[in-house]
């Protein structure tokens, strides 16, 4: 019987992990933030790019319900607030008028009203979804070059930055685009290993936590933090994970350091496949900050830091 019940509640922690990990990794998707954007849009009046996104992506009503509640969380950090109110009354509503199901959202979200009661900007008419344009046509109305914007909220452009969620990148430019009218500016963030571009708002970079590189005093305080003996709280794996991996994506080059000395095993240690996925993550998160800061390649900065746990699992041994 307690068998049974210790392989329900594994499964539920797992199920639970699994979902928390899936719901960081959208609200960390490029791509929804470009939804975030044609949300605020709807919320103006103005559907036609979003209903060509949908479209174009070919979701399901339940894909959209699943995609529109996780940019509608992320929203409210990236918008102004009566912009995210609009955006989410627009979602509401559309919701409200149809349920979600497995057939292609787009023929039933082009049937909709897409006008907002009581709202302002629900005047205006918008076309059909088949006859919207593609989402490629949201492009820059100001598309200032480089030599004229270099410098916004601090950050330059071919700065290299830590962006919280995915580590450092390098600023490409800053881009302005027009969306319903509003003039939006971006910081264009290349992750060249990841092989990804990222676009965040100039005035949302506080917000987003994206920050400078570490000063050599700082990565020097989490060389000492990787030197240091490991410290396991005594909590089920499931919380633990969870925590590490809100480590990893918080930014914090001394909170990383923590992860990667807490779950570093010697050779013939027991180690599990998640525990060795976040340890990588950290290490990965880390030696890519220590490179940057200190010029030198990734391969260099990963033998640096692995050498600190290591020497210092070896001293604890040999006592």
């Amino acid at each position: 019987m307690l068998y049974a019940i210790g392989i329900g509640i594994a499964a539920l922690a797992v199920y639970w992990l699994l979902g928390m990990k899936n719901m960081v990794r959208m609200n960390n998707d490029p791509d929804q933030i470009v939804l975030v954007h044609l949300l605020a849009s709807a919320g103006n009046g103005d559907d036609q790019e979003l209903l060509a996104h949908i479209k174009q992506e070919g979701w399901t009503s339940l894909q959209v319900a699943d995609r529109v509640s996780h940019a509608l969380t992320l929203a409210e950090k990236l918008l102004l607030p009566d912009e995210y109110q609009r955006a989410k009354r627009y979602a509401n509503t559309q919701q409200a008028r149809h349920r979600y199901g497995t057939s292609p959202a787009s023929a039933e979200f082009g049937s909709l009203p897409r006008a907002i009661a009581n709202d302002p900007h629900a005047s205006k008419s918008t076309p059909a979804a088949t006859d919207a344009p593609a989402l490629e046509t949201i492009t820059p109305a100001v598309n200032e070059s480089v030599d004229n914007i270099r410098e916004r909220q601090g950050f330059q452009v071919n700065e290299f930055v830590v962006y919280p969620a995915h580590g450092v990148g390098q600023i490409l430019a800053v881009e302005q685009q027009e969306i319903a009218g509003a003039k939006l500016e971006l910081f264009v963030i290349n992750f060249i290993k990841d092989k990804m571009t990222l676009r965040v708002p100039t005035a949302k970079v506080a917000k987003v936590g994206m920050r400078k590189l570490s000063d050599p005093t700082t990565i020097e305080r989490a060389y000492q933090t990787l030197a240091q003996p490991p410290q396991v709280a005594r909590v089920m794996w499931s919380r633990r994970a969870l925590e590490y991996e809100a480590k990893i994506n918080s930014g914090d080059v001394i909170a990383i350091a923590e992860v990667m000395r807490d779950l570093y095993r010697q050779a013939g240690e027991e180690q599990s496949y998640s525990e060795q996925q976040l340890y990588d993550a950290a290490l990965d998160r880390l030696s890519r900050e220590v490179a940057a800061v200190q010029h030198i390649t990734d391969e260099e900065a990963v033998k640096e830091c692995e050498s600190l746990v290591i020497a210092s699992a070896i001293g604890r041994r040999s006592k």
